[in-house]
């Protein structure tokens, strides 16, 4: 198995470097941007915020949480900066290299306070056709307290993950209006050690339909199929295996009332199933499924300013009553474009 991790992780670095290795090319012109961005956000489940922000075909939407009896609310800060370079022509066509990093600030439950890091490299293979390779890196989250299995005595304990996620997509323009997007993952997540056996290997697969109705109006549908190994399934002893397959499709609708203002709302749908075999085992047999629906409005100030307000309505049901949930996030935000 960590064989098996090992050449896995070698596989995707050493992917990302032949593909990055394509990109030294003489560029005979660059430019840099950003796009700096100040939100601040009012949840009232602060345990599940910030899986549902990550929601979504670009983001990371088999994030874990856990469920606890307590759901306190808080006032979350998220600034980020997203620095682009962009060089121009290549032997290939436009290559675009993007580095993120977000940090979400709760003002009273600081336990949760963490950064989501990316870097990407976007490179045109024609005028309708470009491969993005990207690493997304999620230290130390901490999902909550729990009890630990490992040393049989159920104590409690706080439960942290450390996320590392690749990322191969390939865009094609089929035609003027449509286009469709192929994605593939391999992540990893490494939990603290009083809780290594969820450390989870994990693959997804899936695909993104763009359509451009009209000018004023885009609809977007996704579906992801990921399936997740967890050393817990060899670990029979401590009686919890993780591993599981999940489904998951979205649907949304952007509109343009004028050039300056737009109104985006969406859905999305989580299933995911629990595959322990494992006698014993809490996890066995359970499934959650999770809806939520989604909009935001954004204006632009000026073609460098937009102002966004968001609203998101998260619902988790189960076959484990314990399990079920509900949370709510406004957003308002500032962007700055530079």
């Amino acid at each position: 198995m960590t064989e098996f991790r090992m050449r896995g992780c070698a596989s995707a670095i050493l992917a990302t470097c032949l593909v990055c290795g394509l990109f030294r090319t003489q560029s005979v012109q660059a430019e840099w941007s950003a796009l700096t961005e100040a939100k601040v956000l009012y949840t009232d489940n602060v345990f599940e915020l910030s899986s549902a922000r990550r929601l979504s075909l670009a983001e990371d939407p088999s994030q874990p949480s856990l469920v606890p009896l307590k759901k306190p609310s808080d006032v979350v800060w998220e600034p980020s900066i997203d620095l682009r370079h962009r060089s121009r022509p290549t032997a290939l066509g436009d290559t675009e290299l993007s580095i993120k990093a977000q940090g979400f600030i709760f003002t009273d439950n600081t336990l949760f306070n963490h950064g989501n890091y990316r870097i990407q490299v976007k490179q045109a293979l024609d005028q309708d056709t470009s491969v993005l390779v990207r690493y997304r890196y999620i230290p130390n989250l901490f999902l909550g307290p729990n009890e630990e299995r490992r040393l049989g005595l159920r104590l409690p304990a706080e439960e942290r993950v450390t996320s590392h996620i690749w990322r191969l997509q390939l865009e094609r323009r089929l035609t003027q209006s449509v286009t469709a997007t192929l994605v593939g993952r391999y992540g990893l997540r490494r939990f603290n050690d009083i809780f290594a056996e969820r450390d989870t290997m994990f693959w997804t697969a899936g695909s993104q339909l763009e359509w451009a109705v009209r000018p004023w109006l885009s609809l977007a549908a996704a579906y992801l199929y990921e399936r997740g190994l967890a050393d817990g399934r060899e670990q029979v002893q401590f009686r919890d295996d993780v591993s599981y397959r999940q489904h998951f499709a979205s649907i949304g609708v952007t509109a343009w009332v004028n050039p300056a203002l737009s109104f985006t709302v969406g859905y999305a749908y989580r299933q995911k199933i629990f595959t322990s075999e494992i006698v014993g085992d809490s996890n066995r047999g359970v499934v959650d499924t999770t809806h939520q629906g989604s909009a935001e409005l954004r204006y632009e100030l000026t073609p460098a300013v937009a102002v966004t307000l968001g609203f998101q309505r998260s619902q988790r049901s189960s076959n484990v009553g314990a399990r079920d949930f509900f949370n709510a996030n406004i957003s308002l935000g500032v962007q700055y474009r530079f």
